[in-house]
C-alpha cells in the first residue's frame, strides 16, 4: 500500500477512515494523496444529507485550501502520523472521474472512503449510490471504512465466497503481505441459501484456493442462510472477524451483503471494514 488514495469531505467520517487507515499502515511509507472533488449527486440526497456517503462537498478552491489547512494541522498531531507524505487534491469534476484520473496517474494501490451506516428509503436500508458507484467503478482495491470502525490489530479476516470465481486465490495476492504481516488467519466463509454441498467446479475452486494458501493460516466456513447479511452478522460476532474481504466480481454477495441489505440495523454495516478486490488495479 505504497500509494494510498483517500476521498475526503472534510468530515468526521472522513477523518475516522484517515485515522484509521495510519493506524493500519503504521511503520510503513506510504505516499496518502487526500482527494476532495465535485459531489455529482449531491441533489439527489438534499433530505439525506446526514446519513448519506459523505465524500466530496466542494463549495469552491478556496474554501478546500482553507480545509485542507486544518486537515494537514490534525494529521500533525496525531500520534500516529508515522514517515508518510501528504497530497491535497482538489478536482472540479465528477469524483468517480476525479478518483479514476488519480488512481492511473499516480498508480494508487488503495482507495479509501469513510460510510455513517446505511441510507434509509424507509422500506429499507441501502448503502449510497456513491459508494456503490466507487465499488463498482473504480479498478481498484477499496477500502470502506464505517464510521465506528476502530483499528484494533489484524487478526481475523473473512472472505464471503461462493467458490464461483476460480481467481480468487490470485485476487487475494496483494493481500498476502497483510496476512503475513499481521499474522492472521483468514476464513473463507462459504455463502448459500439452502446447502453446503458444491459442485464440482465450486469444489476445485475451492480446492485451488486452498494450494494457494498452503504455507498461510486459513480455514473453510459454511453460512447457510436465506439471509446472508444474517450470516456474515453471525460469523463476524462468533469469529472476531476484524476486516471482511470480497471479490467485486461477485455481484450476487454483494447485492445482498453490502448494497441492499434487507435487514436493518446490522451491526458490521457500522463497525466492520469491507475491502473490496478487484481483478485489474492500474
Amino acid at each position: 500500500m505504497k500509494n494510498i488514495l483517500i476521498l475526503t469531505d472534510f468530515s468526521e467520517n472522513s477523518w475516522n477512515s484517515i485515522t484509521y487507515v495510519l493506524a493500519l499502515s503504521e511503520n510503513r511509507n506510504c505516499n496518502f494523496y487526500l482527494l476532495n472533488g465535485v459531489n455529482s449527486y449531491e441533489n439527489e440526497f438534499e433530505d439525506q444529507s446526514s446519513n448519506q456517503l459523505l465524500l466530496v462537498k466542494n463549495k469552491n478552491e478556496k474554501d478546500s485550501k482553507k480545509e485542507f489547512a486544518k486537515l494537514k494541522d490534525k494529521i500533525n498531531n496525531f500520534p500516529l502520523k508515522g514517515n508518510h507524505k501528504f497530497f491535497p487534491i482538489i478536482a472540479e469534476t465528477n469524483i468517480i472521474d476525479a478518483a479514476r484520473a488519480q488512481i492511473i496517474e499516480k498508480k494508487i494501490n488503495l482507495v479509501v472512503i469513510g460510510t455513517n451506516g446505511m441510507l434509509s428509503n424507509g422500506k429499507q436500508n441501502n448503502i449510497s449510490p456513491i459508494a456503490e458507484d466507487i465499488i463498482t467503478k473504480l479498478k481498484s482495491s477499496i477500502l470502506v471504512v464505517p464510521f465506528e470502525a476502530r483499528f484494533n490489530g489484524m487478526k481475523e479476516i473473512a472472505f464471503p465466497t461462493d467458490y464461483t470465481n476460480f481467481s480468487e486465490g490470485k485476487l487475494l495476492q496483494n493481500l498476502t503481505y497483510v496476512i503475513s504481516y499481521y499474522q492472521c488467519s483468514t476464513r473463507f466463509v462459504y455463502m448459500a441459501k439452502n446447502s453446503a454441498e458444491l459442485d464440482k467446479e465450486q469444489q476445485w475452486n475451492k480446492e485451488a484456493i486452498h494450494d494457494y494458501f498452503l504455507d498461510l493460516p486459513h480455514s473453510f466456513h459454511n453460512e447457510i442462510n436465506e439471509n446472508f447479511e444474517l450470516s456474515i452478522e453471525n460469523f463476524i460476532k462468533k469469529s472476531n472477524i476484524d476486516l471482511i474481504v470480497m471479490s467485486a466480481k461477485n455481484l450476487n454477495l454483494f447485492e445482498q451483503i453490502l448494497f441492499r441489505p434487507k435487514i436493518k440495523n446490522i451491526k458490521y454495516y457500522f463497525k466492520t471494514p469491507f475491502l473490496v478486490l478487484h481483478q485489474f488495479n492500474y
